[in-house]
């Protein structure tokens, strides 16, 4: 793994979490984005090198909903770069971390990406991405 890419926190309102953290960070959103496949709206921060991702449920059954009615608005996942996601999958696997998608999908801000069940990471949802145009193996 690389760096931590983004966090991510799991918003109710999105436009008012978006009030919120410009008022946080100093600066507007740069990037809003919505992932259909997963029922999430997405918005995009740097707060200097790091970025932090705000993640709306757009429908009832969408992950952040569930995470919202389970737990509240708050962190949700931390997400790292990684440079060849199919091999850290194997890596992490074969260390026997369970793998909630062993096929990466397409995710946010251009990223392929995967999750690793927080069971087996002290509760917290870990997210893998790379970046689409540095893939090393076939991935379509």
């Amino acid at each position: 793994m690389e760096k931590i890419e983004h966090i991510g926190i799991a918003v109710k309102d999105l436009e008012k979490s978006n009030a919120l953290f410009a008022s946080l960070f100093g600066t507007p959103h740069y990037k809003t984005e919505e992932i259909a496949a997963e029922g999430v709206k997405a918005s995009f921060f740097k707060a200097g090198p790091n970025k932090i991702e705000l993640l709306e449920a757009t429908n009832p059954e969408s992950p952040i909903a569930k995470f919202i009615a389970k737990k509240g608005e708050g962190i949700h996942h931390i997400a790292f770069a990684v440079s060849d996601i199919v091999a850290e999958i194997e890596r992490l696997q074969k260390e026997g971390f369970v793998v909630l998608n062993p096929t990466p999908k397409k995710g946010a801000d251009n990223k392929l990406v995967t999750f690793l069940h927080p069971k087996a990471t002290n509760g917290i949802l870990i997210e893998l991405c790379q970046e689409i145009a540095t893939l090393k193996h076939d991935q379509s």
